[in-house]
């Protein structure tokens, strides 16, 4: 297929029209050298194109990406169609496109049209369940009404104002509207909703739906707030809602819920047994690090739980972010874990917002930064912590920032700690720095708890085995912990507020072009400059 797409580049990069039809009628000898095209195409950077016309092929994904002149797209009647993309076509508008009889589309994304400002009459996609519009400025009100659609995802739409539809989504279980700062009221209750992540608004009802965890920390104006009926409802975070009025929280999974920073005049409607608090002082910890580090790990080590999803691929297993409360030695702590670029799914945009997200989750400030590694103190780690540094924080990080080395079977051994030490800040300038900060780094090992027993095993030699890690892992708790207890700062470090990292993202986005960036579903290898927090 490779060679196919290089001589469908070479044959019409620099044309003004694409028609190929697969015409299988009296004039098919008249047919393009194309019409036998299936599987992938990808008509990316094509600058003199004006017109695409494509019927009757076997396509199943057609990404059409960068084509500054494109006026006209025509499809029709490819039926094996399955994933669509349209990006970076500023002059082309819903009017220009016409898509007939795409009977198998079910993922379609459309990103920074600026003149797109209608979606397409989603009823004519029957098998449509996947819908991503981003970057779509001239977008004021939309129509989600699709009977078949279960993920929705709406952000950086600076003009939109309205989404309606919701009521005919019967099977939607997954929606993100984020960074649409005129959406204002969102009304998404008596649906199948299992995942919703927003931010900018005001109200919000998501009543009788089946959302596990809700933040509204994206939301820092929002009033009102209605989660009331769901019995799936087990964490609500609204750590930075200060303006927070209304909250009906009734017939949910709510045990507590943490008030602190929202009015004390807030109406609260809630379960009897749910347990509301305020004021309760806090150590925050913020675990960043590289996919496969272990900080989802650590996280479990630090809170003595099982919280946090581990993994030991490289694809991440954290797709939220997630904060636990402590205790330790009479002293609350707080840890967030938060999201990576392991996930191929995400964007950059997306994963920066979420990140923020787990940021904002502590208003208070953030009393240590955990940069958790589990080797080398490589380029990707490197690039993770430049990103934190320069465009999550504007203060001085690193004397907040201590390293953790994770995996290290001889963390007991003070020559082998230092050994490592060095050989860290040899290799590698910001290890040098944080080390010298005073924080220096902390050597752990927190081998795996949920062991498969060997064929060849007994129950003891099995139980040996685990308690074994178990126990190795109580001692990192306790090196740690102590550690925090023993090195607090006389203030924690302060955050910007959501509008401000907000332009921080976007200045990011901008400047490195991370738009463009390009992850294939067959690849998880990424460039290191992208290898960001997780």
């Amino acid at each position: 297929m490779l060679k196919e797409q290089e001589r469908f580049n070479n044959r019409y990069l620099k044309e003004r029209e694409i028609n190929i039809v697969d015409s299988k009628g009296i004039f098919g000898f008249f047919k393009s050298e194309f019409a036998k095209l299936e599987g992938s195409l990808k008509i990316k950077g094509f600058n003199n194109l004006e017109i695409i016309r494509l019927k009757e092929l076997n396509l199943t994904s057609l990404k059409i990406i960068d084509c500054s002149q494109l006026n006209k797209v025509y499809l029709s009647e490819i039926t094996k169609l399955t994933s669509l993309s349209l990006t970076k076509c500023p002059i082309l508008t819903t009017e220009d496109c016409s898509l007939i009889r795409l009977t198998s589309l079910n993922n379609l994304k459309i990103s920074n049209c600026s003149e797109f400002y209608t979606i397409f009459d989603l009823s004519t996609l029957p098998k449509l369940k996947t819908l991503s519009i981003v970057g779509c400025p001239a977008l004021i009100t939309f129509d989600s009404s699709s009977t078949g659609l279960t993920k929705l995802e709406i952000s950086d739409c600076s003009q939109l104002s309205q989404i309606t539809g919701f009521s005919k989504l019967p099977n939607l279980t997954t929606l993100s509207v984020r960074n649409c700062p005129k959406l204002i009221k969102l009304d998404c209750s008596n649906s199948k909703l299992i995942e919703l992540e927003v931010s900018d608004l005001i109200e919000l009802n998501c009543s009788n739906t089946s959302i596990e965890e809700l933040s509204l920390n994206l939301c820092p104006e929002i009033k009102t707030l209605n989660c009331s009926t769901n019995n799936k409802l087990i964490n609500l975070d609204v750590s930075n809602c200060s303006k927070l009025e209304f909250l009906d929280c009734t017939n949910s999974k709510l045990t507590s819920l943490d008030l602190s920073y929202c009015p004390e005049s807030i109406s609260v409607k809630h379960s009897p047994n749910m347990i509301i608090v305020r004021g309760k002082e806090k150590i925050n910890i913020l675990l960043v690090g590289c996919t496969g580090g272990g900080r989802s790990t650590l996280a479990n080590v630090l809170t003595g739980t099982d919280n946090f999803k581990e993994g030991a691929c490289a694809v991440s297993e954290t797709k939220y972010f997630r904060k636990k409360e402590f205790e330790w030695e009479e002293n609350n702590f707080s840890v967030v874990d938060t999201v990576g670029i392991g996930d191929i799914n995400l964007s950059i945009d997306h994963i920066l917002f979420k990140i923020t997200e787990g940021i904002l989750s502590m208003p208070e400030g953030i009393s240590h930064v955990l940069f958790v590694i589990n080797g080398r103190f490589e380029q990707e780690e490197i690039e993770t912590f430049n990103l934190i540094k320069d465009y999550l924080f504007k203060s001085d990080i690193l004397r907040y920032v201590t390293i953790v080395r994770t995996k290290f079977s001889n963390f007991r051994n003070k020559r082998e700690r230092d050994t490592d030490k060095e050989k860290m800040c040899e290799e590698s300038g910001i290890a040098a720095k944080i080390v010298n900060s005073g924080n220096g780094v902390i050597h752990v090992d927190n081998p795996p708890i949920d062991l498969v027993k060997d064929d060849d095993e007994d129950d003891d030699e099995y139980d040996e085995r685990v308690n074994v890690n178990r126990n190795a892992r109580k001692r990192s708790r306790k090196i740690i912990l102590d550690y925090l207890n023993e090195n607090r700062h006389d203030e924690p470090l302060k955050l910007e507020n959501w509008d401000e990292l907000r332009k921080m993202i976007a200045n990011y986005i901008g400047n490195n072009n991370t738009n463009e960036l390009e992850i294939e579903s067959d690849s998880l290898k990424l460039s290191e400059t992208y290898c960001l927090i997780l």
